[in-house]
């Protein structure tokens, strides 16, 4: 393909690559994960557990370069469209740094490479906005995490590719054509309001509300009540917001009411809240039951919260007796504050509730009503839960397990930690429940995670114990696992440990990709240990023979920096 581009001939540089859209479409050669790309594009890393159970699989740079030199010859005719829809068709998606390293074969025509880099940037977008779901996912995931370069980048990108030369993202469904073929939805710009507001960048957020109108579109309903849950720690401004809707006559609905009522408890106002909640229940708004009742749970929440208990049971009875019924969060809401207070009387109580009322128990439940056992000191608390869940018919399986193990060790206590090792003893004598990766990483992770809250030495023996049962029952790390472990240990300033780590992956031959470069870099720059992190860099250099590429070769080239000042 690249010898037809060169020679000015696009049409047979697609002919070739026409031959090979059985090679594109094979989804088992690639990372699937659609969440994962943007955040690492910008030095972004979020590990979790889903991640586990798959495999490590890296970007076949021959199907991106296929990809980007179809591209290229569509870039030649200047027929975008047409290689958004190869875009589309396939799930390999660009990077930065393949494509860059693809545009090296361009420096015959910087001009053909210029517009080639264009399209790609282009068609990353163009992509991502084709699938809503992803996008709003991308966008919330850059918000939770505080990643607001990254995110302003991605909004600009966008109204760019609305506003622009040559626009080829429709604001609006409405607003498609033969030009914009990827449109902005509704949720869409409702994710960059929330995600900004979640960054506490109250200018960007006014930016968005601002290009709203501009960009040809109203504020919806969803916009305000994002703009009101943005304002959750400040009641006057919700107040205000919501008084703003009705005078401009918005579309109040169930959600609308949940924030302010949030917003409201969380100012410890509950008076003011309660009028609120009067106030939408005396409206009978018209909305989805399970937004009605996220309504209710709001307010059962803030009435515990603010220490009414009596409030709280009575609208929990009332609920019981006139609607709408009580389900497993309301449930759940009432078990937590028992469980904090280690009332086991009341914890009882809404236990039989559950059961007369024919709610089943979730992992929240049961964690919930472990973790208070335990903090009683009940020996035989796992049994108890387990009891449980047998009398509601469920059968716990590896999932359930492992869950609840996760939970107990985010308790960060050695109480805790000895309920969950009971519950990994049950998993390891019962082969249809075999504890997996996840069990032990979660456990692993658990003990590094955060300040020390074990001794040294208990740290170290506990660790080495469940290392050792994993080799006993053949469950072996893999690189996601090692990376989980290695952040949490750099993150708790656990340097000894996560060396160990990630020796015993280098001794294991175990693949070391760009993520664990990357955790291990940016926990030792945290650590500020600039000679293990240049000695890193040395051994990713020379031993490995790695060429750190993308984000990777942005933080290398800070920690070198960094080291260099402090010598």
């Amino acid at each position: 393909m690249l010898y037809h581009i060169k020679r000015n001939n696009p049409d047979a540089a697609l002919s070739l690559y026409g031959r090979c859209t059985h090679i594109m479409n094979n989804r088992e050669a690639w990372d699937v994960d659609e969440t994962q790309e943007g955040p690492f594009e910008q030095g972004e890393l979020a590990f979790g557990h889903a991640e586990l159970s798959q495999s490590v699989v890296q970007p076949i740079r021959g199907r991106v370069f296929l990809l980007l030199a179809a591209v290229t010859a569509h870039a030649m005719l200047d027929t975008f469209q047409e290689a958004l829809t190869i875009c589309k068709d396939t799930d390999v998606r660009f990077h930065n740094y393949t494509t860059r390293e693809f545009l090296q074969n361009l420096q015959h025509d910087s001009s053909l490479r210029n517009k080639v880099d264009l399209y790609s940037r282009r068609l990353h977008l163009a992509r991502l906005i084709s699938r809503p779901t992803s996008l709003s996912r991308q966008i919330m995931n850059l918000g939770d995490t505080h990643a607001l370069t990254s995110l302003k980048k991605l909004y600009e990108g966008i109204v760019e590719g609305i506003l622009g030369p040559d626009p080829f993202i429709a604001a609006d469904e409405s607003y498609l054509s033969s030009e914009k073929t990827v449109a902005m939805t509704v949720v869409g710009w409702t994710s960059f309001l929330t995600a900004f507001l979640k960054c506490s960048s109250k200018e960007s957020a006014a930016q968005v509300w601002d290009d709203i109108p501009r960009l040809g579109l109203r504020h919806d309903t969803s916009m305000w009540n994002a703009l009101i849950t943005g304002q959750a720690q400040s009641f006057t401004d919700a107040t205000t917001t919501f008084e703003l809707m009705k005078s401009r006559n918005v579309t109040l609905d169930a959600l609308t009411y949940r924030a302010l009522v949030s917003s409201l408890f969380n100012g410890r106002r509950p008076n003011l809240a309660m009028e609120r909640f009067q106030e939408f229940r005396a409206a009978k708004i018209t909305d989805t039951p399970e937004n009605i009742m996220s309504v209710y749970n709001t307010v059962i929440n803030g009435l515990l919260v603010t220490n009414r208990i009596e409030a709280a049971s009575s609208l929990f009875q009332e609920m019981q007796l006139k609607g709408p019924n009580p389900d497993i969060v309301s449930h759940n809401t009432f078990l937590g504050h028992y469980a904090r207070r280690n009332d086991i009387r009341g914890l009882g109580m809404f236990i039989s509730k559950m059961g007369e009322s024919g709610i089943t128990g979730d992992v929240f439940t049961f964690s919930t009503i472990l973790s208070a056992l335990l903090k009683m000191g009940r020996q035989d608390a796992t049994e108890v839960v387990f009891r449980l869940m047998n009398k509601q018919g469920i059968k716990p399986n590896t999932a359930t397990y492992s869950a609840l193990i996760d939970h107990q060790m985010r308790e960060q206590d050695e109480a805790h930690l000895s309920g969950a090792l009971r519950l990994l003893s049950q998993m390891e004598a019962d082969p249809t429940i075999a504890p997996n990766i996840i069990t032990y990483t979660s456990i692993l992770a658990g003990i590094h995670r955060g300040p020390a809250w074990l001794s040294q030495q208990k740290e170290v023996d506990f660790t080495r114990a469940i290392l050792e049962r994993m080799k006993q029952h053949n469950v072996k790390l893999n690189t996601r696992a090692y990376n989980i472990l290695i952040k949490a240990c750099l993150n708790g300033n656990r340097l000894d440990q996560a060396l160990s780590y990630y020796e015993e992956m280098k001794r294991t031959r175990m693949p070391i990709f760009h993520e664990t470069w990357y955790v291990l870099l940016e926990g030792l720059s945290g650590m500020q240990e600039w000679d293990v992190a240049m000695e890193v860099i040395k051994e990713m250099s020379g031993l490995y023979g790695v060429r750190p590429l993308g984000p990777l070769h942005s933080l290398v080239q800070r920690v070198t920096v960094s080291a260099r000042s402090k010598r």
